[in-house]
């Protein structure tokens, strides 16, 4: 029996209207404000861009989804400041956010898939990493759009 973790699914309801979340999460701008990061590079679908933190450390990402309004993914290596060649294309794992309407405003879930191809002892720090990361970054999201 398979005992690995293999996803972080959250899910939340925003008092924002989707048009405003989507900006939020699906942007460069948008992900710079809550992300706090800076965002290097086209952003756009199967395009890699960098993430350039406040301490100087980077990680890249590839956008894997953009459907307007509804979802947005992306691919990238867990948990260190990493580059998308910088571990084997099988350990990566894929953020998406969902988002549908609400009659409180709009409704997101939150998916990170595949950690179950992390070698255990990286993905249990990366699991770990993330697991307090996402809980951190839902609410900074929340603070960002309902402001």
């Amino acid at each position: 029996m398979n005992n690995i973790q293999e996803e972080i699914r959250r899910q939340m309801v925003l008092k924002a209207p989707q048009d405003k979340v989507w900006t939020a999460i699906a942007t460069p701008a948008g992900f710079e404000g809550w992300f706090t990061c800076k965002v290097i590079g086209d952003w756009g679908l199967n395009q890699a861009v960098t993430l350039l933190w406040p301490s100087g450390n980077s990680n890249e990402i590839r956008i894997v989804a953009l459907t307007p309004q509804s979802d947005f993914a992306y691919q990238w290596h867990p948990g260190d400041y990493a580059k998308l060649g910088d571990y084997p294309e099988a350990e990566l794992t894929t953020v998406a956010f969902h988002l549908k309407p609400s009659s409180e405003g709009t409704e997101m879930e939150l998916v990170e898939s595949g950690f179950g191809n992390i070698p255990e002892d990286r993905r249990l720090k990366v699991m770990g990493l993330n697991t307090e990361g996402w809980d951190e970054e839902l609410e900074n999201i929340r603070k960002y759009v309902e402001a």
